[in-house]
């Protein structure tokens, strides 16, 4: 059997990093996932919050198996982003093996893209491949759903970085937060945007309202 792996949250200002780990049959997973009338599968950037729920959902009922690794804001900014990444597949990994007592060494791991950050002998790369294979949207879907119910538990603690909406992206009332504020616990500050925009705002206050 394959495990499918796509990350979430590569680019975001705040928040951890989240990789998700799909296993199961492959031939369900795309007959949920199938985008009708093409040859693609769906993934996280294709659906909208409920419609990305359900599809979970179905996945679960159907019979695959989920695991969800994170790496903190501070591990990015300790370790880089490329270290960061294969601390939370890992822990992701163990998770999925914890929860269906796997061997991961025994199955082959399907990553999205083209650098195999992992560095294991049973990997296999696919560019696309949250669209391409099914099992790598399953992942998607699921690093998604999970790095999203984090973001807005954050915004309920931080509330005044956008973090609700923007999911650590940068979002023009992000961009305020920062001015106004400076970074939070939960940004990651060696990256430029959050260096650049933690000055004090140059000109006239503006409400919260304004910046929307």
């Amino acid at each position: 059997m394959s495990v499918g792996i796509d990350e979430v949250g590569r680019g975001a200002w705040a928040g951890p990093l989240a990789v998700g780990v799909a296993l199961g049959d492959e031939r369900i997973a795309g007959h949920i996932l199938r985008r009708r009338q093409t040859d693609s599968y769906y993934d996280s950037k294709a659906l909208s919050p409920q419609r990305r729920r359900a599809l979970h959902e179905q996945l679960q009922s159907a019979g695959l198996a989920f695991g969800v690794g994170y790496a903190t804001a501070l591990e990015i900014d300790t370790l880089g982003l490329t270290a960061a990444l294969v601390v939370a597949a890992e822990r992701g990994l163990v998770e999925l093996e914890r929860k269906t007592t796997a061997t991961i060494g025994d199955h082959r791991l399907l990553l999205d893209g083209k650098h195999n950050y992992l560095q294991r002998s049973n990997v296999q790369m696919i560019v696309g491949g949250d669209r391409l294979h099914p099992l790598i949207g399953a992942a998607s879907i699921a690093a998604k759903l999970a790095r999203d119910a984090v973001m807005a538990s954050l915004d309920q603690e931080l509330p005044y970085w956008d973090f609700l909406a923007s999911k650590g992206y940068g979002s023009k009332r992000h961009r305020f937060g920062l001015h106004w504020q400076g970074p939070s616990v939960e940004h990651r500050r060696s990256f430029r945007p959050v260096q650049a925009l933690s000055a004090p705002l140059p000109t006239r206050f503006f409400s919260p309202q304004e910046a929307k």
